[in-house]
């Protein structure tokens, strides 16, 4: 039986998930086929939107902001629409599954409400859809770093540890968006604020070198950019494809600290506020 106390029991939680299995799955399958069912291109459009972002966005900062020049000169330095690309994939794997997991419980009111499962189910399916996108435009990514002359080095087998800390990360605030948007309706209008500013906050459209190396701004402001776990896990990314180099524990130690303390505080709290959940909806 699927009672209340073991919906509050985080030592029962493991087992949950792997019990659920199918069910996530289902979920995610059923979202992708919603989302393509009467496109007529279908998944292509999940190559197409970046590139178009890619192309945009890439011409847009190169025509205006060419002269001042964006990225630093060096042998490893990347085309900007490459760099800008590197950042955008990995940003909108992030946001979109935070805004898709706020909405999980919401979405999925009527099965919350007539059927006794895990829960998290519903937050982590959110991001299934984000993750098959990320890996078609990594994918993309991945050719034309290789045809505009990048390489490859030994440093990629770190390329798992960042996206689990980033995975990490997402999945904790997931989870707490997910049922405090399920109480309070204002979590789903605020998050979306904050991953808009999220976007220009974090180093996607430029390198962290030009923000810690601008004179513009004091060093405290610099200090409290650096608290955006998302600068380091970008440039984490970054120093592996396009340096050949390990990231160092100066950008992804703060990262991975709060995602295992997110993840955590996810976890705790929406494991205490599920058995409550269909009352709120």
């Amino acid at each position: 039986m699927y009672s209340s106390r073991r919906q509050r029991s985080l030592a029962a939680l493991p087992g949950d998930l792997f019990r659920s299995r199918e069910l996530l799955l289902d979920l995610v399958r059923k979202d992708v086929r919603v989302r393509y069912r009467y496109a007529a291109l279908g998944v292509v459009w999940a190559v197409l939107e970046p590139l178009a972002l890619m192309a945009v966005l890439a011409f847009v900062f190169s025509f205006v902001l060419g002269e001042r020049g964006l990225l630093p000169p060096g042998a490893d330095t990347p085309p900007y629409a490459v760099f800008l690309l590197s950042g955008l994939l990995f940003w909108q794997f992030t946001a979109v599954s935070l805004n898709n997991a706020a909405q999980s419980i919401l979405d999925n009111r009527s099965l919350v409400q007539k059927v006794a499962f895990t829960r998290e189910i519903l937050p982590i399916a959110a991001m299934g859809y984000p993750l098959i996108n990320l890996g078609i435009g990594f994918a993309i990514l991945f050719v034309l770093h290789l045809a505009t002359g990048g390489g490859l080095g030994v440093s990629l087998i770190a390329l798992p540890l960042v996206f689990a800390v980033q995975c990490g990360l997402t999945l904790g605030v997931g989870l707490i968006a997910a049922w405090s948007n399920a109480l309070y309706r204002d979590v789903g209008y605020m998050l979306s604020v904050v991953l808009m500013l999220g976007f220009y906050a974090s180093p996607i459209l430029y390198p962290v070198s030009l923000v810690e190396s601008s004179g513009a701004l004091p060093a405290w402001a610099v200090s409290v950019y650096q608290l955006n776990p998302m600068a380091g896990i970008i440039e984490s990314y970054r120093a592996i494809l396009f340096e050949g180099a390990y990231p160092t524990a100066e950008m992804l130690g703060w990262p991975a600290c709060l995602a295992f303390t997110t993840l955590v505080a996810g976890a705790v709290t929406f494991r205490h506020a599920a058995p409550t959940l269909s009352d709120h909806l």
